[in-house]
């Protein structure tokens, strides 16, 4: 649901306008309803909100004034204008501070409702592009985690921290988050069980200032990185061990670098690095050396073609022969009768 705060000096029309906003079943919250703009700038100092519904004309601050403050201080949050007056200087105004919508007043629903589809497209959007960027940055951890760089692990951490969108008071829980996830990873993929009497994540929640969060964190990351740099085997050749596993047991199949990726935790760019790092080999490579060894093996047992372009991962036999030429300097067929 994307979080909306109403504000207008009229009690009817903020009751009204709540009231469609719920029931329009457009994925839209109505969290608070405010009188004028200074209450309102007053809460989203300490609240992340997706959408702004306001009149312009109120007492003490206006909603051109709100609309300011959201422009400066809250990009990501949409606005919509209501006004009474189809002026120039307020149609000028929303421009300047990019406000989402302008409708007049009396509020037409049906142009409301229209703006609202409007702007979930725009929210849905960069809430897709936050999460993959929050994925993006939580595997790069992961992986200076793993490499053992404090360095690394604690600039990428400060980046997540500093991307938080659910507001200060809930800071600590999403730092506790953070180490909830790569704990799992860690548990799951290196077999690794941090383990601390006196540096537990679970105590984040508890603390709140940012400074406090972030130091806490950073004896966190400082703990992992130690107990990892203590195991007798590098975290570096699990990790290899499991991709090659992984394209061992799945070569038949039309994986990718973006599977192979995800089953250890890393983005494919890092895993892409990663890979030729470890093997020598790029990923596209080893996968393809794979296949066409197995591929020779299958045709020394006089299997059809058919069958071994399908158990090498090919859906079609005709571009099987074509990569399998292209390797090899001879068709499938060539390659049997010199055998």
């Amino acid at each position: 649901m994307f979080k909306v705060i109403v504000v207008d000096d009229e009690a009817m029309i903020r009751s009204g306008i709540s009231s469609f906003v719920e029931k329009s079943e457009l994925g839209f919250e109505v969290v608070k309803t405010f009188p004028d703009g200074a209450e309102a700038i007053s809460y989203l100092e300490n609240h992340d909100i997706d959408l702004v519904i306001t009149d312009i004309r109120m007492v003490n601050v206006s909603g051109i004034e709100l609309a300011h403050y959201v422009y400066k201080n809250k990009p990501r949050t949409k606005v919509i204008l209501l006004s009474g007056y189809a002026e120039f200087e307020y149609a000028r105004a929303a421009i300047k501070y990019n406000v989402s919508e302008y409708i007049t007043k009396p509020t037409n629903f049906t142009d409301l409702r229209a703006s609202l589809m409007r702007i979930r497209e725009q929210l849905a959007v960069h809430k897709r592009t936050d999460i993959n960027a929050f994925l993006d940055n939580i595997k790069q951890l992961y992986a200076d985690i793993l490499s053992g760089s404090m360095d690394d692990a604690s600039a990428t951490f400060k980046l997540l921290l500093d991307s938080n969108n659910h507001g200060n008071e809930y800071l600590g829980q999403y730092a506790c988050n953070l180490f909830e996830i790569i704990n799992d990873h860690l548990a799951a993929n290196m077999n690794i069980k941090v383990r601390s009497d006196k540096l537990d994540y679970k105590k984040l929640p508890e603390l709140s200032t940012y400074d406090e969060i972030y130091d806490f964190s950073l004896a966190l990351l400082g703990n992992i990185v130690n107990q990892i740099a203590l195991k007798d085997e590098k975290p570096s050749d699990i990790v290899a061990a499991k991709l090659i596993q992984f394209i061992n047991e799945h070569f038949s199949e039309n994986i990718s670098l973006q599977d192979a990726s995800e089953r250890v935790f890393f983005n494919p760019a890092y895993c892409s690095r990663f890979f030729k790092k470890q093997t020598g080999e790029n990923f596209s490579d080893y996968l393809l050396r794979v296949r066409m060894e197995h591929a020779v093996k299958l045709l020394k047992e006089n299997k059809k073609i058919t069958d071994i372009s399908r158990e090498c991962g090919y859906s079609s036999s005709g571009y099987f022969s074509r990569i399998f030429k292209d390797y090899y300097g001879c068709t499938p067929s060539d390659y049997i009768r010199n055998l």
